[in-house]
């Protein structure tokens, strides 16, 4: 894929005391919007059925405000102060100064939606947009400066369409919108950074792919290079890119999860492999990174596959992957197990989970590793 030319420059925003926090702190606050806008939709779904009006937007005032204070809690004042903004469209609203129309309940939802995308990008790429969050707070005051219920209508109409990038042609954007426009980055360049944010989900995946690929790589080189070097590379990036659409309250649940959780953590295989599909080019990453939860004995998903009819590169990714999951710390184990618990614990379910030909192999790949890295030659 050709790289488009950069249309705008972008200006940015530090907020290097936030990002010096420890990293369970950043989580909490990333969480902490989730649940604001969780509990947002909650009210909005009651507004828009006259159920409670009053009490309805008293809470959604009340969320927002204690967003604004979380965010200057944690040092992300261009956050509060942009959330502030739209606070003070609800404090009219409140005090029935301004009119309370079903499209308002829209512009906030997507409102808090590019603030955790802003705060997403601000987290990975250790800088964010400042136009993203101009933007925003231009937004919400031309919905609080309209003078009548009509025009108020067509404000917060043009804020819904801007906010979802529909209805004005790339020569009407405004400015401020225009500046947002990037370079559309290459096949890999863009499921690397995929899997950058995947690994920033959890305080337990940091350095996640990076590890995996290494592992992977030297795993295809000890079976003499079966698979494309850049097609296991993809695969990857993108073999748990899915988990970005698990809702957080599974992805870091503490303890067994429901049968329906189980089904729901099960899609993430399904949504790498259409996201693969759909990119062109990557027919085999795409078909890893589905079958890379069958087991060997048939009892995986999504197809309960068995032996050779599982891809091979599926077979080693789910090897490495178990390895790299085994070997760092997970929100429902304190503690990380060793090299050879992990190899024990693999070798172990050899035949069953996974094929024990390459369980074979993969012991000798991690021994010599091991070996390399503590300057032993054999």
């Amino acid at each position: 894929m050709q790289n488009n030319t950069i249309l705008f420059e972008t200006k940015k925003f530090f907020c290097e005391e936030f990002l010096q926090m420890d990293r369970s702190i950043r989580d909490d606050f990333v969480g902490c919007v989730s649940d604001s806008r969780e509990e947002a939709t909650v009210s909005i779904k009651k507004l828009n059925v006259q159920d409670d009006t009053d009490e309805q937007i008293n809470r959604l005032f009340r969320i927002l405000h204690s967003l604004k204070g979380n965010c200057r809690m944690v040092c992300l004042d261009p956050f509060g102060d942009t959330v502030h903004h739209v606070e003070s469209v609800m404090s009219l609203v409140r005090d029935h100064q301004l009119g309370y129309l079903p499209e308002m309940g829209e512009f906030l939802l997507l409102f808090m939606e590019e603030i955790a995308v802003l705060l997403n990008e601000l987290i990975v790429n250790r800088g964010g947009c400042e136009d993203g969050l101009t933007h925003l707070r231009q937004l919400a005051v031309s919905v609080m400066d309209a003078t009548s219920q009509e025009g108020k209508y067509e404000k917060i109409n043009q804020a819904i369409h801007s906010l979802k990038g529909v209805g004005l042609a790339p020569s009407e954007l405004p400015s401020s919108v225009g500046a947002r426009v990037q370079k559309v980055p290459e096949d890999t360049e863009f499921m690397r950074n995929l899997s950058g944010y995947i690994d920033e989900i959890s305080i337990y995946r940091r350095g996640r792919s990076d590890q995996l690929i290494r592992l992977l790589e030297l795993f295809n080189a000890a079976l003499s290079q079966p698979i494309d070097v850049s097609q296991l590379r993809a695969a990857g990036w993108m073999h748990d890119v899915g988990m970005g659409f698990v809702p957080h309250s599974i992805f870091n649940k503490e303890g067994a999860l429901t049968r329906e959780e189980i089904k729901v953590l099960h899609q993430h295989a399904i949504i790498g492999f259409q996201l693969l599909s759909r990119m062109g080019g990557w027919d085999e990453a795409a078909i890893i990174v589905l079958d890379h939860h069958e087991r060997f004995d048939g009892q995986g998903y999504p197809n309960k596959l068995s032996g050779s009819s599982i891809h091979l590169g599926a077979r080693m990714m789910s090897i490495v992957d178990t390895f790299c999951s085994i070997t760092t710390e997970r929100s429902d184990r304190s503690y990380k197990k060793s090299l050879l618990s992990a190899v024990s614990e693999i070798n172990a379910n050899a035949g069953s989970q996974f094929d024990p030909e390459l369980v074979e192999i993969f012991n000798r790949v991690v021994k010599e590793n091991l070996m390399k890295r503590q300057g032993i030659s054999e």
